[in-house]
């Protein structure tokens, strides 16, 4: 998740301190060592502020007379520090550091050994940012939760906020007694506090990082899950709604029970409880031990009325979030520049349980999607390395992308596929057993997985430390009387509009199948010889079997023979011919051949893939030519469309329904299709005439799966009424699921009257901006007729708006708004956004991104401008 850095003013003015002029070190280093901490705190939902002590135990070197440690945003109104065995306090005074710390005066210096520092202080409670402890209203209730990854936990108290600090804590909660308080660990003690006020002490945590510390407050429904083996499991959602986790109730058994196996120990913490935050923004759900939090679209569903997304949404996230209990919990990263571990493992390892879970999902192939996300980011001239070095917040902020996520993972994917799943298990649980309960770095959790082989060793570095992606060029060698060979010559990829990168060089694992069979080598120099197990010379190869490799292929077209290939190897391939594309070193039309076959194809994912390739062409073609892309995407995908119709079936199944919730709604939109928008519209007309009679979203009258691309699609061609009643029922629903369907539809409406109303939403002090921002803004400068007026919107009302928006949606604004496809639109986003984003922690690196984006889609568009022009013509 990405964080963003209040201005320094801002934040000392909060806390309350002298004022800072310098930044100071990230870390702040071994002068003291938390041993256990006792938190005390007082939380009423309904307030802004929180009260509270807190006791740390600490370490200390010799001769200070000043600690040093993290508070942001706090008051601390008493300092006193207690030499173990000894009853006399020593009395400090807390004074800014920076805008993340404090200094911690003392009048004499404080002795080497063993103490006790005891801190009172007062804090808010934030309204706006999902970071720190935070609070919501749902229902005319207020809750109050905590999100302490990565830098919260020093919002909510003093802290050593540093992962590598893993103690053991105890917390008490202060709380109005009619509330429920939960965190990492069961209540031990419940007391009166008070009038109106109850006092809950929880019982000792195992060691823990600040960041995985966790609780929550409010009016909570329980839903009891039973217990899995020895886990109890319970859901905590807003009040009354405990039957809408009924999915996630019967889904999330088999979930941790296919972990315990996998991993062949327990689950490592006393309880798990799932708690519901109503709205979460930049990040679905967080791993707390004990107390995974999730956003309330992951996990909400009237029961028995669940889609199949969110199906199949909650039970891979909830594979994740719970795969972190012992990769990232149990056992945790010292530092943050190993945030790749935790997450990368907790990707791939969700989508292992899934796919077993499931196997009629075919989620195995989701390895694929996570291939696709981290080569689209690493392709770019600003792509990071995996294991990237943490100094400051800034490079914090840049962490929770798709390099540390799906890059990561993809590279794992390829070390199973090189080692077998047997292999790489055994990997895992050595690195567990290693280091058990305590915390880790990447070159170890590599140690385990090559157990002596420093080849594979050297192979995992050479991804993981550098950026970029490898090009494997095979060269077929075919000689009268010698057995035929490939010649692999290794570079790095580079797209249209880079004038160069550095020089790179991979240990790389090919695993290339021909007729006779599967071929392994580990590819280490330039260029080297693989000798084939065939007898005579192949007429195919599959440079990439199973498709898992982090590598572009290249080879003869003539050796290319997809009805060889499996899906996932269809879907690398076809990756990888886009991708040679984009460097120019494939005409664009020498895509379409296979496009045509595969959006032909009656597999799901294949006709899927065949779509999202015509769709990323989209923001190349000019205004003029927007009827012949239209005409381009019906001859390929118009009849199926139709056919599948808005209409939900009795014996469609799971694929036919994906296939139509993806399909219909960019057919009726980009391929703007008549039949489509015209049914969307009656379907939208009388479910909306049901909902404003009752106030019930009819489900029989529209598909809930459905129901965001109906409306969407309804809002294309609509008129004011239209807008009206849409708008209406949006301020009216208590859902927001619901209402986030209607915003989308809202940013939506193509008539430049109406989208200049749907903008002035973002305005609207009665609508959330985390509900609008997305789906009206984000909607507008994706569409050539309406980009312009969107982004001079947010020019004219910026300070407006600004002010509306949490620090990370302000920091995230260039890449929502970075849709364009020319030098001149890459040129304005600078202008536009430089000097704001400079005041933002982690925004000149979005920023650098977003521009660095339409950069390329503008070298692209440039150089297959007559390949383009050729698609699109012969499309008429």
């Amino acid at each position: 998740m990405r964080r963003v850095l209040t201005t320094l003013a801002l934040s000392l003015a909060l806390v309350g301190l002298a004022q800072a002029t310098t930044a100071l070190p990230m870390r702040l280093g071994d002068a003291a060592r938390p041993l256990a901490y006792k938190l005390d705190l007082k939380v009423d939902p309904a307030q802004p502020r929180h009260s509270g002590t807190v006791e740390i135990s600490l370490e200390l070197q010799g001769g200070l007379k000043q600690l040093r440690l993290h508070a942001k945003d706090l008051r601390i109104s008493a300092v006193e520090y207690r030499v173990e065995g000894s009853r006399a306090a020593l009395t400090g005074k807390a004074t800014a550091a920076d805008a993340d710390s404090v200094h911690l005066n003392f009048a004499k210096p404080l002795p080497a050994g063993r103490g006790s520092l005891r801190l009172r202080f007062t804090g808010v409670i934030s309204e706006q940012d999902t970071l720190g402890l935070f609070r919501q209203r749902e229902g005319g209730d207020w809750y109050a939760v905590t999100q302490f990854e990565d830098l919260g936990a020093r919002m909510a108290f003093p802290v050593f906020d540093e992962p590598g600090w893993k103690v053991p804590w105890t917390l008490s909660l202060t709380v109005p007694a009619r509330q429920v308080a939960v965190a990492n660990e069961p209540v031990q003690r419940e007391s009166a506090a008070g009038k109106g006020w109850k006092r809950l002490e929880f019982k000792t945590t195992p060691p823990l990082p600040s960041y995985l510390l966790a609780f929550a407050v409010g009016p909570f429904a329980i839903k009891d899950g039973g217990m899995a083996g020895n886990t109890p499991l319970r859901y905590l959602t807003p009040r009354g709604r405990a039957d809408e986790a009924s999915y996630a109730a019967a889904a999330t058994p088999a979930v941790l029970q296919k972990l315990e196996s996998w991993f062949g120990m327990p689950h490592p913490f006393s309880k798990l409880d799932s708690l519901v935050i109503p709205l979460a923004e930049n990040f679905g759900a967080m791993e707390n031990p004990g107390l995974i939090t999730y956003a309330s679209k992951v996990i909400l569903a009237p029961a028995g009325r669940e889609t199949l997304a969110l199906q199949r949404d909650y039970t891979s996230t909830a594979a994740h979030e719970i795969a972190h209990q012992w990769f990232g919990n149990h056992v945790t990263m010292a530092w943050w520049d190993d945030l790749w571990l935790n997450e990368s493992f907790a990707s791939w390892m969700g989508d292992k349980i899934t796919a077993q879970l499931h196997p009629e999902w075919r989620w195995e192939l989701n390895a694929l999607n996570a291939r696709q996300a981290a080569m689209a980011g690493d392709r770019l001239p600003t792509a990071r390395r995996v294991h990237q070095p943490v100094n400051t917040n800034e490079d914090l902020g840049t962490a929770f992308d798709e390099i540390t996520y799906s890059k990561g993972q993809a590279v794992l994917s390829m070390f199973e596929s090189w080692l077998g799943e047997d292999r790489m298990q055994a990997g895992v649980r050595r690195y567990i057993k290693r280091h058990a309960g305590g915390s880790a770095v990447g070159t170890q959790f590599v140690e385990a997985l090559a157990d002596g082989d420093p080849d594979l060793q050297a192979a995992f570095s050479s991804f993981i430390d550098q950026p970029g992606i490898p090009v494997v060029r095979f060269e077929l060698q075919c000689e009268a009387g010698a057995a035929p060979r490939v010649r692999l010559t290794q570079s790095r990829y580079r797209p249209l509009g880079v004038a160069a990168l550095p020089e790179s060089r991979w240990l790389v694992p090919v695993v290339l199948r021909s007729p006779a069979g599967v071929s392994r080598h580990l590819l280490k120099a330039q260029s080297e010889t693989l000798t084939l197990p065939d007898a005579s010379c192949p007429a195919w190869l599959q440079p990439n079997a199973g498709g898992s490799g982090y590598y572009r292929s290249k080879l003869d077209a003539a050796l290319i023979q997809p009805s060889h290939y499996s899906v996932g190897e269809l879907l690398s391939l076809l990756d990888d011919q886009r991708a040679l594309t984009q460097s120019g070193e494939q005409r664009l039309g020498s895509l379409m051949p296979l496009v045509a076959a595969l959006a032909a194809d009656p597999r799901r994912e294949l006709r899927e893939a065949a779509l999202e390739t015509l769709a990323g062409l989209e923001p190349m073609v000019p205004v003029a030519q927007r009827e012949a892309y239209a005409a381009l995407l019906q001859r390929h995908f118009g009849a199926l469309a139709r056919e599948l119709g808005w209409q939900v079936g009795a014996k469609d199944d799971e694929d036919r329904r994906l296939l139509r919730e993806a399909l219909l709604p960019f057919m009726a939109d980009s391929g703007r299709d008549p039949v489509l928008r015209e049914q969307a519209l009656l379907y939208t007309q009388a479910w909306l005439a049901a909902a404003q009679r009752d106030g019930q979203a009819h489900d029989e009258l529209m598909d809930p799966g459905l129901r965001a691309a109906i409306l969407r699609s309804a809002a294309l061609g609509g008129d004011a009424s239209l807008f009206d009643a849409m708008l209406g029922l949006a301020r009216a629903t208590p859902d927001r699921r619901l209402r986030g369907q209607l915003l989308g539809a809202l940013g939506a409406f193509g008539e430049p009257a109406l989208a200049a109303r749907a903008r002035g939403l973002l305005l609207d002090a009665k609508l959330d901006s985390r509900e609008t921002m997305a789906p009206i803004l984000g909607r507008q400068v994706r569409d050539p007729l309406l980009a312009q007026s969107a982004l001079d919107f947010v020019a004219e009302h910026d300070t407006a708006l600004r002010k509306r928006m949490t620090k990370v949606a302000e920091a995230n604004l260039p890449e929502l708004l970075g849709g364009g496809c020319s030098a001149e639109q890459a040129k304005r986003l600078q202008r536009q956004f430089g000097p704001a984003a400079a005041q933002l922690d982690a925004g000149p690196a979005v920023l650098a991104k977003a521009v660095s984006r339409i950069e390329l889609c503008a070298a692209y568009r440039e150089a297959q401008t007559d390949a383009l022009t050729d698609l699109l013509g012969g499309s008429r």
